[in-house]
């Protein structure tokens, strides 16, 4: 679920989740719906398991951001690390509210969690203020293969400055969900989506309805999540040396797309059509009851489909890309990783559990985990395992976000310090195009300047 599980589905609107995340029609599906995404409201008690194993037992201090069912979740794994690792207690807590800003606080005050989980773009910038630990005396003693054994666009989530920061355990990628049935009705063939963005554009007129008043009654698809999108036009945000790339050329042409949506079809009535609805998660997703045929979003909403709409006929398929210059089965990925704070009291029992929860070299526990979040592998080795070939099975739609994890055409937000500046500013420079109507390029102009601003100043 994230919503991140990346982009505001941007910048947006995850990761997602959060890579984030992607999702639905004006909002971010990385942020807005990716169950990686924490609420606004919290039960933030710690797991109750208890462990009564002979000798000292060490107290880990564990924060994540998981609320409702997914904290339930995460308290199972928490109870059943505790009872296969008698020396170790490991305390959930669920850190509601501003998560990064509590962190900060915390390690200000030299009294951070020992291990925190992170879908948040704050890797390399915590990293440089020395505010999260370098797991690289770790991994050469414990997993020194474990960069061979990741994903490579996973891999790099986690690493800054040729050091690795943090491990992921769980992954997501985002693809376009449409809706058979609507497909059909309107004279389209539903066994063959569109490939390619003019595809995707020809098929609007008839999947827009409005009533006799103008009010949008069904979006056929409004394009959201900026930086969800580049990667499918071939857009760049950063150049190797870290750079920002704001203006890149296909970054332009990404946001021109999303701006000739605006023009056609009413930003404010499909404002209004959004405030409509109760809400985008779960049941309330509204692409469950066909008031939006396409929706761009991640794996977890399969789940949804399965739990609130089995009768429902529809179809995953990799983002549309433009004729020509576009990227095939590109994607946006992000995820959850785990962190060490840099005065983290119990580093090396923290790092016992961040091992044990990725799931190295213990890929058939992590095959069976994973599919209980909907989540997809950090290493293809999981992804091979029966209990995981068997969960994809259930639901070949999983194989297409599987795939697109590995697919050279994946992206992730550049490693940088001013990482989630660069990504929030991006949600804004969309915001301005499709709200007020700013010049594209003027938009991506003024949001260069501003991240260059803020590196000197970071600087």
């Amino acid at each position: 679920m994230i919503l991140k599980r990346l982009i505001a589905v941007s910048l947006i609107t995850a990761m997602s989740v959060s890579v984030i995340a992607c999702s639905s029609s004006g909002t971010n599906p990385a942020k807005e719906d990716n169950p990686n995404a924490a609420d606004s409201a919290a039960d933030d008690q710690p797991s109750n398991a208890g462990n009564q194993g002979d000798g000292k037992v060490v107290e880990v201090t564990y924060w994540h951001m998981w609320t409702s069912d997914w904290k339930k979740l995460i308290d199972s794994l928490v109870d059943e690390f505790n009872k296969s690792h008698p020396g170790i207690h490991v305390n959930a807590l669920s850190i509601t509210g501003d998560a990064n800003a509590k962190f900060l606080t915390a390690q200000a005050g030299g009294d951070p969690p020992d291990v925190m989980t992170q879908w948040n773009q704050i890797i390399p910038s915590w990293a440089k203020k020395g505010a999260i630990a370098s797991l690289d005396p770790y991994i050469q003693a414990d997993a020194p293969d474990i960069e061979n054994w990741m994903y490579p666009t996973v891999r790099d989530i986690g690493k800054y400055d040729g050091h690795m920061y943090a491990i992921p355990f769980s992954m997501n990628s985002f693809a376009m969900f449409y809706n058979k049935d609507i497909l059909t009705e309107e004279g389209f063939d539903a066994e063959n989506p569109p490939r390619t963005i003019e595809e995707l554009d020809a098929m609007q007129d008839k999947l827009w309805k409005t009533d006799s008043r103008g009010f949008i009654q069904r979006v056929g698809y409004m394009p959201s999540g900026l930086t969800m999108w580049t990667p499918s036009f071939g857009g760049k945000w950063a150049d190797q040396e870290g750079n920002p790339t704001a203006t890149d050329p296909n970054n332009l042409k990404t946001l021109e797309w999303f701006r000739s949506y605006a023009k056609k079809f009413d930003p404010k009535k499909v404002a209004a059509f959004n405030k409509s609805m109760s809400s985008n998660v779960n049941s309330a997703w509204p692409f469950l009851s066909g008031k939006q045929v396409f929706a761009m979003d991640g794996m977890w909403r399969l789940e949804d489909l399965k739990n609130y709409a089995p009768d429902l006929k529809y179809g995953i398929t990799p983002l549309p890309y433009p004729e020509g210059a576009g990227k095939e089965n590109a994607t946006w990925v992000n995820g959850n990783f785990n962190i060490i704070p840099e005065k983290a009291k119990h580093p090396k029992e923290a790092w016992e559990f961040i091992l044990w929860l990725t799931g190295y070299h213990n890929e058939d526990w992590a095959a069976s985990m994973l599919t209980k979040g909907g989540w997809i592998p950090p290493s293809p080795i999981i992804t091979e395992k029966q209990a995981y070939q068997d969960f994809i099975n259930e639901i070949p739609a999983r194989k297409t976000f599987v795939e697109l994890l590995g697919s050279p055409n994946a992206q992730i937000t550049p490693v940088i310090p001013v990482q989630q500046y660069y990504w929030d500013r991006a949600a804004k420079a969309e915001e301005s195009v499709m709200t007020a109507n700013k010049d594209p390029k003027e938009a991506l102009e003024n949001l260069q300047k501003e991240v260059e601003a803020e590196i000197a100043k970071d600087n």
